[in-house]
């Protein structure tokens, strides 16, 4: 029985490291040389307020400049300007009506259809009206914004070229999760048709591969919650003062009621009494 004890307070020992080191480590159960395809191909949806960076190519670049804002002239020179990481006021802003004006086509509605559908509506309007039979358009969200919070080393908001963005991207650009982050149940805010939605992902399962927060969408919300150990020291952090100052005025109470006891006059004439 001596000999029992021992082995199976070690047994218990190594399954609780073995526990905590699952919730700490990514893909800790994962088999190792294998593929986990991503089923669904990511294109962000547009919404009201986003503000669009819309290129137009063509073998003949003369066509395309009456649909493209950066071309810009400088008396006889002529540059490109990056307008996609520039803070002016360039770029199709897509209004509350969830439209956006657009050169020659006017008014096209984008609100709720992914960058590649805009690219490829106004593929198809600039062919159907023969400004530009063979164009490409590319469609990038120059307002591209992640905020992350919680148990990251830097909580901060992420600006990406609008193109993509995982959710391990962007924890590694705020310094990765603390050890006192909760792995298992990060919770994402995502803007919807109807309003905010809330869901969580498991950061250490392969099945996050697969999660349609994988990659992030514009003005998602990361929150990285506090794991149990982290939330009990909060609280026993926050709640001392409180035991502190209760105990301070029970040995006040105590003192006072012993203090008018011993040295009221009742109290005196029943020594005497008993003395005598």
């Amino acid at each position: 029985m001596r000999i029992l004890l021992p082995l199976s307070l070690v047994v218990i020992g190594l399954f609780c490291g073995c526990k905590s080191q699952q919730e700490y480590a990514y893909f800790s159960d994962v088999p190792r040389n294998t593929e986990f395809p991503i089923a669904q191909t990511y294109s962000a949806t547009v919404f009201a307020g986003d503000r669009l960076h819309i290129d137009v190519y063509s073998q003949t670049p003369e066509s395309t400049q009456p649909f493209n804002q950066e071309v810009v002239r400088v008396g006889d020179s002529r540059f490109v300007q990056d307008t996609l990481h520039a803070t002016n006021t360039r770029g199709y802003l897509v209004g509350t009506d969830g439209n956006i004006t657009f050169p020659l086509l006017g008014v096209l509605p984008v609100e709720g259809l992914t960058l590649d559908s805009v690219s490829h509506l106004i593929e198809r309007r600039l062919k159907e009206g023969h400004y530009v039979d063979d164009a490409l358009v590319t469609t990038k969200v120059m307002n591209f914004s992640v905020t992350v919070v919680g148990e990251v080393a830097n909580p901060s908001q992420l600006h990406s070229d609008g193109t993509r963005l995982t959710i391990f991207e962007a924890l590694a650009q705020c310094g990765d999760v603390t050890m006192d982050g909760m792995r298992t149940n990060v919770v994402v805010v995502r803007k919807g048709p109807n309003g905010e939605t809330v869901d969580s992902v498991d950061l250490t399962r392969p099945e996050v591969f697969n999660s349609p927060y994988y990659y992030l969408q514009q003005n998602d919300i990361v929150y990285v919650q506090p794991n149990e150990k982290k939330k009990k020291t909060a609280y026993r952090n926050e709640d001392w003062p409180q035991y502190l100052n209760f105990g301070v005025q029970a040995v006040r109470f105590a003192y006072t009621a012993i203090y008018q006891w011993f040295f009221s006059p009742a109290s005196r004439e029943v020594l005497q009494n008993r003395n005598n």
